[in-house]
């Protein structure tokens, strides 16, 4: 084992770490829109089912891979095999590159809590009564569509500014530091959410909003989508594949419990989804009361619901002006503290491998990153940045997550000798207080690696066919094929790069 290598203060530290890094802003606006469109309370089934079989056995993995090798996701594969250092370099590196618009994203959060902030003070909202979606749309991004680069957003390149900030003093010290800042950055959204869950069902129409989100559609279980968005959903929330797991993991002690850890991980990620279904549905449920209008006709997904729905539920709840605003902080609050903990676990999976590779100074090398990542994320804060970001989400997150997962179960289940995987499963079940088995080795072998190859060709199918947002083509290979292809030979530049933490292996 590396002499001298960071330790968390505490597992209670680890574990907020890596709850932290799993909860973000999909878990607020993507999973009560999937379980909804996917049978409702029917889609708890297979979402629970992909949880047994998918999540958890590659959380198992990537947390025995860090415990066994004490090493960042490229470290550990270089110690499974010279030849597989790339598939590290190539989680951590999506995981970068999405950085780059994730925190942009974040931007736009401060300048909304920066804007409610004042409608505290003034009594009124930002935003007109009813063009909540106007108002994202003119004022926050300035949009111009995927053509038109637009004028330069200063006051979206400030946010991003704080949020590299943020990141940067969240992690320039190390994981002490960082299990000090997910003491506070874990727990405040939850107690914001059940804050604003208890608001909405004491609204009329809040109940109509649950039975939309909850009511069972059966029939749904026999259609084949439903399944795979359940695996889907369950994959990108739980931080599964992008390297993060298996840094995190890498400075707890050699023999911590990492079955028990990975169910805690796991079924906390999962309960803050299930309230967030609460929380959004039960605020919709009044806005279609308020607005005279079906749940159906509102939008519960991406963008919609952060920055339109939920804006035009704020403004129509009982009260002052200046309650409006303290609700719409709160709100904005929250995908704040829930974004920057997912951020600043994605930079740290990089750093860890820049620093396990190179041995550069820790906090030189943060700075390098979180400067570069501010630079990089400035190409978002024109007029076109949010067609440009949802391009490049589209590849790196459907396709180059998925497919690093996909790798790494092959790799484990197929490509690596018996006697290898039969250690990696002996040193997980050595120190573990539940013991994984024939279940485990299956789900990697054969149940997860199918799932992932239907859902690739399947998205593939429709992306040839279709296309994607209708946006034009020369854009999607600029801002989606290029930047996978990119990440993905600079894996094999990275490993095949002299570094002074090769001979230390």
């Amino acid at each position: 084992m590396e002499q001298g290598r960071e330790r968390w203060a505490s597992r209670p530290a680890f574990i907020m770490a890596a709850v932290g890094s799993a909860i973000g802003l999909g878990n607020v606006w993507r999973f009560p829109g999937v379980a909804f469109a996917n049978g409702g309370g029917a889609f708890f089934v297979p979402y629970f089912i992909a949880l047994l079989t998918a999540g958890i056995p590659l959380m198992i993995v990537e947390y025995g891979l860090g415990t066994r090798y004490q090493g960042s996701a490229a470290k550990s594969y270089r110690k499974l095999g010279a030849k597989y250092e790339w598939i590290g370099w190539w989680a951590v590196l999506i995981g970068l590159m999405i950085s780059f618009y994730y925190c942009v994203i974040l931007a736009w959060s401060w300048e909304y809590c920066w804007e409610c902030a004042k409608g505290i003070f003034s009594g009124e909202l930002p935003w007109d009564k009813g063009k909540a979606g106007d108002y994202f749309d003119k004022e926050i991004v300035q949009n111009t569509g995927a053509d038109n680069l637009g004028s330069f957003n200063i006051a979206a390149a400030l946010g991003l500014a704080a949020t590299w900030i943020v990141v940067y003093l969240s992690i320039a010290k190390g994981v002490l530091r960082v299990g000090k800042v997910v003491m506070i950055t874990v727990p405040l959204p939850l107690i914001i959410l059940v804050l604003l869950a208890v608001r909405g069902l004491s609204l009329p129409g809040a109940m109509d909003g649950l039975a939309y989100y909850l009511a069972p559609d059966w029939a749904k279980l026999a259609e084949f989508d439903t399944w795979v968005a359940a695996y889907g959903q369950v994959f990108f929330s739980l931080s599964v594949g992008w390297g993060i797991l298996i840094a995190y993991a890498s400075y707890m002690p050699k023999d911590s419990d990492v079955v028990n850890n990975a169910y805690l991980t796991s079924f906390a990620n999962c309960g803050f989804s299930f309230l967030a279904g609460f929380a959004v549905f039960s605020t919709l449920g009044y806005l279609g009361f308020a607005l005279n209008q079906p749940i159906a006709d509102l939008k519960t997904t991406s963008f919609g619901l952060a920055f339109t729905s939920y804006p035009t539920a704020v403004e129509n709840f009982p009260g002052t002006g200046s309650f409006q605003a303290l609700l719409g902080l709160l709100f904005f609050l929250m995908l704040l503290t829930l974004g920057v903990d997912s951020a600043f676990s994605i930079v740290e999976a990089m750093a860890t491998a820049m620093y396990d590779k190179f041995r550069m100074n820790r906090q030189r090398l943060t700075q390098m990153l979180c400067g570069g990542g501010f630079l990089m994320g400035l190409i978002y804060c024109f007029g076109t940045g949010l067609s440009w970001l949802d391009i490049t989400d589209k590849y790196l997150t459907d396709y180059g997550l998925t497919m690093v997962a996909l790798t790494q179960c092959l790799l484990v289940g197929w490509v690596i000798s018996k006697s290898r995987f039969k250690e990696l499963q002996d040193e997980i079940n050595k120190r573990s207080e539940f013991r994984v088995g024939a279940f485990w080795k299956w789900s990697l072998k054969a149940i997860t690696p199918l799932v992932l190859i239907v859902t690739l060709w399947l998205a593939s199918k429709k992306l040839i066919a279709e296309g994607y947002g209708g946006y034009p083509t020369d854009k999607l290979i600029i801002f989606g094929v290029a930047p996978a292809a990119i990440v993905l030979v600079l894996s094999f530049v990275l490993m095949n790069m002299k570094g002074a933490g090769d001979d230390e292996d």
